[in-house]
C-alpha cells in the first residue's frame, strides 16, 4: 500500500457547502456573500437574473427548507454539487427536488461569479 499525501481542503468547497447552508437556513446575507455583487444565477425557470433579484425572490417565498448535499466533485475552474433541497412555501405548498448546482468562481478567490442551477421542472409542483 502506498501512503498517500493528506487532501488540502479545497476553500472553494468550504464556500459551496456554507451557500447551501445558508440557502436552507434562508440567510440571505451569507448566501449573497459568497457570490461576487456582479454575479448571475441561471435556472430553468427564472433564466438569468442578478443575484440579488433571485435570492430576494427565494427567500420571500421560503418557509423552510432543508439540504441534503450529496458531495462536491471538483474541477479546475467549477464545483458541482448535487443535493436533495425540501422546500417548504410560504403559501402552503412543499416539494422536494433533485438538483446539482455548478459554480464558476472568480479567478484565485472563493467568490461565485455564475451558479448554474439544474433540476428536473417536470418535478416541481410533486411533494
Amino acid at each position: 500500500m502506498t501512503d498517500r499525501p493528506p487532501v488540502t481542503p479545497n476553500p472553494r468547497a468550504h464556500t459551496v457547502r456554507t451557500y447551501l447552508a445558508a440557502m436552507a437556513a434562508t440567510d440571505l446575507e451569507t448566501m449573497r456573500h459568497g457570490l461576487t455583487p456582479e454575479g448571475k444565477i441561471s435556472a430553468p425557470v427564472s433564466g438569468g437574473v442578478p443575484v440579488a433579484d433571485f435570492y430576494r425572490h427565494l427567500v420571500a417565498d421560503t418557509a423552510s427548507a432543508t439540504v441534503h448535499l450529496h458531495t462536491i466533485y471538483e474541477t479546475q475552474d467549477k464545483l458541482a454539487a448535487p443535493f436533495t433541497y425540501h422546500w417548504e412555501l410560504k403559501s402552503g405548498p412543499r416539494t422536494t427536488t433533485d438538483l446539482v448546482d455548478i459554480f464558476d468562481f472568480a479567478p484565485n478567490t472563493t467568490q461565485i461569479t455564475h451558479l448554474q442551477i439544474i433540476f428536473d421542472t417536470a418535478k416541481i409542483g410533486k411533494a
